[in-house]
């Protein structure tokens, strides 16, 4: 009787360890790829400080993104963050 008392709350607890693992990638976004995604940051004067474009970059993308001021013509620049992609 023990014995299978104690085999049915190790399978629980496997069980639910391995829901919260489940849980805990889903709510992270899943793993992330070796494909790049671009999101750019838009602003109004054409110009681009980089300092404040890596800023920006690393605070909504956290570590592992970088930013660079790009050209898109005329001589206007725009804030390009690049970040692994998620599944």
């Amino acid at each position: 009787m023990k014995f299978s008392f104690q085999t049915s709350r190790i399978g629980f607890i496997m069980l639910t360890i391995f829901l919260l693992g489940i849980m805990v990638t889903a709510q992270k976004g899943g793993p992330s790829t070796k494909e790049t995604c671009v999101e750019a940051y838009p602003n109004n004067t054409g110009k681009c400080d980089p300092k404040q474009c890596s800023d920006e970059c690393i605070k909504k993308r956290a570590k592992g993104s970088f930013a660079k001021c790009q050209d898109i013509g005329k001589g206007d620049f725009q804030c390009r963050c690049y970040y692994y992609c998620r599944r």
